[in-house]
């Protein structure tokens, strides 16, 4: 977690010419959106697409799936954090996908610009991620599918 826009800005720096995408979660792009002015420094075509769910996705489904709804610590407390004028304060292209209509045009804008630019997707906080790797489980004994 939260290592991902740096990886992306390496891959970018090493494949010049070449769009780079990092998925994220929220809580992940918290952690190392500061990366987003290194991509706008060297003008990398960067798209970082954000899964806007206000919590930490993962740690909350395996709470439901495994711990019957049991929530700690999960919940980023702050709704408020706009990540479009977060990137446009950087100086990155920025977009909001509130529908999944607006999913194929708005990928094929940030990616047509061949400059840094953030998607912020909004989701619902109790969206699944599959395939995933169940607690204590070694990664050959992911689950599709609960």
């Amino acid at each position: 977690m939260g290592f991902g826009l740096g990886a992306a800005v390496g891959a970018a720096v090493a494949n010049q010419g070449k769009t780079v995408i990092n998925i994220a979660g929220d809580g992940c792009f918290r952690m190392n959106n500061i990366e987003l002015a290194t991509a706008i420094d060297y003008n990398l075509p960067i798209v970082v697409m954000v899964f806007n769910n206000h919590v930490l996705g993962m740690v909350r489904q395996w709470q439901t799936l495994f711990f019957g709804g049991r929530y700690s610590g999960t919940s980023l407390h702050s709704k408020k954090t706009d990540f479009c004028k977060l990137a446009e304060a950087y100086g990155a292209a920025a977009y909001r996908v509130t529908q999944s209509s607006e999913v194929d045009g708005v990928i094929r804008e940030a990616v047509r610009l061949k400059k840094p630019a953030v998607i912020d997707f909004e989701i619902d906080q109790d969206e699944k991620v599959f395939p995933m790797v169940p607690l204590g489980a070694g990664v050959d004994e992911f689950i599709i599918d609960i």
